[in-house]
């Protein structure tokens, strides 16, 4: 048999591009016999305090220079979970103080090649791994999918244009639709196709065709209309024209990036062309969850990351209606805001993105914290991404809430599969449903 010491492995750094065309970093691990990949992602909205990155080439450096070494001296069994889980404490460790020296786009993509590796030297697949392993997360509940029909904020302006958010481009990031009456992962997957196809021909018979386009998570974005209520109501009129009733098939999530467009000096929201305080932004959303009371499955980040007490009154608020409050920017997958949040009562769930946290078993640490607190995760992409696909593995594993992963990228307007870094997750979630039957 072949030895799975970390004396034998190799890892191979190298730069790739994200959906973007920006320059990521891509790691193959070799050991035991067996070869795996592994990159990190990026995104276009960045909560402070998530995992530090540093310029490609160092990162790339660190690998081969840093972490490489530090492993074969170590020289653990890749086999066991315990050598993996020492392995990647090893480079958290050395990574400094939230990665800012070996940055998380050396950590990340090395973590992602030695859990996929780990699992295939176990004879599992990733998900299977996860499961047998961290038990106290592993559940089989249906996960929904999060998909980005609608696309706004800082995933669609385009500054160098000169574009203003709330009149080019919807100050809202995300409007996504949500199947929650289909019963395999397919049909969910079918539905916010034929959802994605709804919106096109309404937004084409309203918009000339060069204001409509797709953004950075393949959702639609018009230039020239910048307001969020009446972009909500063309997603809901495209979901009745698909043939599905909203609130019994299909539920909206939003999220409202609301980081993107706070003025902290004045402390207000530069929202829908005014000024509004942290009140006046809670009753704009209440107001929205009321207007389409029954119908509305979640609100991201509906205030600043750090308007920490406002929080706490806008998911009071949530609760009463039946509505989770997820913080992305609030929590950054890590463990010190994550903490805060559940003391304060600050949100009722929360978004989940490896590379905001650094490495795949500290990813799944925030999750087992979040669980004991009970509040619900949803795994979710980053708007540079690229097709690894392991994040479904990880939703699926744990039974997530949700697997947020952009728009669908129905395939006659993507025929190309190596554009497919939103539908590949997806397409991951019914190879897993498939393989059982």
């Amino acid at each position: 048999m072949t030895s799975a010491k970390s004396e034998g492995l190799r890892l191979e750094a190298r730069e790739a591009k994200d959906s973007r065309g920006r320059p990521t970093v891509e790691v193959t691990a070799t050991v035991g016999g067996v070869s795996t990949i592994g990159d990190v992602p990026a995104g276009a909205s960045k909560g402070e305090d998530e995992a530090q990155t540093v310029p490609v080439a160092d990162a790339i450096r660190n690998v081969h220079d840093v972490i490489l070494p530090m492993f074969k001296k170590a020289n653990l069994d890749l086999a066991t979970y315990d050598g993996l889980r020492s392995l990647e404490n090893m480079m958290i460790d050395r990574a400094g103080e939230n990665f800012k020296d070996l940055g998380a786009n050396a950590t990340l993509p090395v973590s992602r090649a030695l859990w996929r590796a780990a699992a295939k030297l176990g004879g599992m697949e990733l998900w299977q791994y996860i499961q047998k392993h961290e038990t106290k997360l592993a559940a089989k509940d249906t996960v929904h999918f999060y998909m980005n029909i609608f696309n706004g904020g800082l995933h669609a302006l385009k500054k160098a244009d000169g574009e203003v958010l709330g009149k080019d481009r919807i100050d809202v990031q995300e409007i996504m639709v949500v199947p929650v009456s289909a019963k395999t992962y397919a049909e969910q997957l079918a539905v916010g196709e034929k959802i994605d196809a709804a919106l096109k021909a309404l937004l084409l018979a309203k918009w000339d065709a060069k204001a409509v386009t797709r953004a950075d998570e393949a959702g639609f974005s018009v230039k020239g209309l910048g307001d969020s209520t009446e972009a909500i109501g063309l997603v809901w009129q495209a979901v009745e024209n698909a043939g599905y009733v909203a609130g019994r098939d299909v539920k909206m999530a939003l999220d409202v990036a609301a980081s993107s467009f706070y003025d902290a000096a004045a402390k207000r929201y530069r929202f829908r062309g005014e000024a509004l305080t942290s009140e006046q932004m809670i009753k704009y959303l209440v107001e929205f969850v009321d207007r389409y009371s029954g119908k509305v499955l979640s609100i991201e980040d509906g205030l600043d990351e750090n308007d920490w007490a406002a929080w706490a009154t806008l998911t009071a608020e949530m609760n009463k209606r039946g509505v989770l409050t997820i913080g992305d920017d609030l929590f950054v997958t890590q463990r010190t805001r994550l903490e805060k949040g559940i003391a304060n009562r600050s949100a009722s769930a929360i978004l989940i993105k490896v590379n905001q946290n650094g490495t795949v078993g500290g990813t799944l640490d925030v999750m087992k914290q979040a669980k004991e607190a009970n509040m619900r995760c949803v795994v979710s992409h980053r708007s540079g991404e690229t097709l690894d696909d392991s994040i479904a593995d990880l939703a699926y594993a744990t039974g997530a809430l949700g697997l947020k992963t952009g728009d669908p990228q129905p395939v006659g307007d993507f025929p190309d599969p190596k554009t497919w870094v939103r539908r590949s997750k997806y397409l991951r979630m019914l190879a897993i449903e498939k393989s059982l039957g």
